[in-house]
């Protein structure tokens, strides 16, 4: 394979140890080991149990931090929220998730059972290849008394890019593919792919969408794909392509150049995985004070953030009691108001509605597979760039 690099030692420990952790979870579930599950949360006990342990302790919360009104919230809502039940919340403040990862890793091959890491903000891809090594405390999830607040009949909180969580992660956290529209000039926005094929016909040029794999533009094109099927999808971004901004030719490079387009007036709807973009564009004056989100009604693409637990974490009981705060209705409608992003629970239209910021986000869509989004982001890049 060309330019294909060395392999750090670093890294290659990593390997070694995953790949044993995974041996490990086929042989216990070979001798038996296939009700663990079941057996890891009796362990835990009840409730009051957990409450009572957790007094005291400190839990360590290992996120990016790259989000300034994330963080306030962490340490200004969630810490002193959790602190009024006993418990001292510190958020570590990461560049990468593989960080956190390195350090639960090295600390399970040393044998610590006192792990640094309580809670993770994990994706996707570090949660699949963290479950089949075992680096994930099993059945903690169904022990907090705020998960009942969570809709079983919603299956994005429950699987994580196609992968079932299976109780090892909670959902904290939702972003929701929004678009905006200037309503000074559109009065009546597309709210279906149809609409919006039809839409593009009627108005050549003034629409348009990041080129995959950019994330925002790799989400659209997955977002049409859920709401209508592989084949019909392709066959409509098709037939869009030639009434595109810029006759199609080319595309924006990412959501920021789309922005700019916006803002500027050269299209007609932006789109963001973030519900908040419009207010945050609007007040940095790149969108106009009569920017407008909305979601299509056939159905929006939604992806779910998630609190993984390590196996080995030293405050488990601690980090049970600041999860089941992150879940309660009151931390997630503040969360919703503070930060601009949905709510994982009912939260009962305790937050506000604004202008800028939606509060009903629509039918979710589920994330197709990870593994899939290489593949569609191809078929695009062959099919309709050409």
């Amino acid at each position: 394979m060309q330019n294909e690099r060395p392999v750090p030692t670093r890294a290659r420990s990593l390997h070694v140890l995953l790949a044993l952790l995974a041996t490990f979870s086929l042989i216990a579930a070979s001798c038996g080991g296939s009700n663990s599950s079941s057996s890891a949360s009796d362990e835990l006990g009840d409730w009051d149990s957990i409450v009572s342990a957790a007094d005291g302790q400190t839990v360590q919360l290992w996120m990016w931090g790259g989000d300034t009104v994330l963080n306030s919230y962490i340490e200004n809502t969630v810490a002193p929220a959790v602190a009024a039940q006993g418990v001292t919340l510190e958020q570590v403040r990461i560049d990468a998730t593989s960080d956190g990862i390195d350090r639960i890793v090295s600390e399970i091959e040393a044998g610590s059972d006192d792990g640094a890491v309580d809670l993770i903000w994990v994706n996707g891809k570090n949660f699949s290849q963290g479950k089949d090594a075992g680096l994930w405390k099993q059945d903690w999830v169904s022990k907090l008394p705020n998960a009942s607040l969570l809709d079983s009949d919603d299956p994005t909180l429950f699987s994580d890019f196609g992968v079932a969580t299976d109780g090892q992660e909670a959902p904290w956290s939702r972003a929701a593919f929004t678009f905006a529209y200037d309503s000074a000039n559109i009065t009546d926005p597309p709210s279906t792919f149809e609409e919006l094929a039809d839409w593009v016909i009627e108005n050549p040029g003034r629409f348009t969408y990041p080129a995959p794999p950019d994330f925002t533009g790799s989400a659209f094109v997955r977002q049409v794909v859920q709401a209508l099927g592989e084949d019909e999808a392709f066959a409509l971004m098709d037939t869009m392509r030639e009434n595109l901004w810029n006759e199609g030719t080319s595309f924006p490079k990412d959501e920021a150049e789309l922005n700019t387009l916006f803002g500027n007036g050269e299209v007609d709807l932006a789109m963001s995985y973030n519900p908040n973009f419009v207010q945050v564009n609007v007040e940095q004056g790149i969108f106009s004070q009569t920017s407008r989100p909305y979601v299509f009604e056939s159905g929006t693409l939604q992806n779910v953030s998630f609190l993984a637990m390590p196996a080995n974490a030293g405050s488990f009981e601690g980090a049970m009691v600041a999860m089941n705060e992150m879940l309660s209705a009151e931390l997630q409608s503040e969360k919703l108001s503070q930060v601009g992003v949905p709510a994982v629970v009912d939260i009962g239209g305790v937050a506000e509605e604004t202008d800028y910021r939606l509060t009903d986000f629509g039918t979710p869509l589920e994330e197709l597979p990870a593994d899939d989004v290489p593949r569609i982001d191809e078929r695009w890049r062959t099919e309709v760039l050409g």
